[in-house]
């Protein structure tokens, strides 16, 4: 029998954890304090209705350093021009 797979609360991670955590190793530095702090004691103290709010602004937190990070994929000809000249040492004045 295989054992279970524990999976962060925060909402689009897909990280295992150990069952004791409520929140992968990935995520945890990436939280505020007060945001893992009080998730994690809504859920010890069965205040599920807390938890999933906190859940929910993790969600968001993470999702939003996710975005921060991503690069742009904003493409117009213009730019690709200057790509090209830049990769041919031509000047774009």
């Amino acid at each position: 029998m295989s054992r279970r797979q524990h999976i962060c609360d925060v909402p689009g991670c897909t990280h295992t954890r150990q069952r004791w955590q409520r929140i992968c190793d990935l995520c945890y530095p990436q939280l505020p304090s007060a945001i893992r702090n009080n998730l994690i004691r809504a859920h010890a103290e069965k205040r599920m209705a807390d938890w999933r709010s906190w859940k929910r602004k993790a969600g968001e937190i993470i999702a939003a350093r996710r975005a921060a990070r991503a690069p742009s994929t904003r493409w117009t000809p213009q730019s690709a021009f200057d790509l090209q000249a830049r990769m041919l040492g031509e000047r774009t004045d």
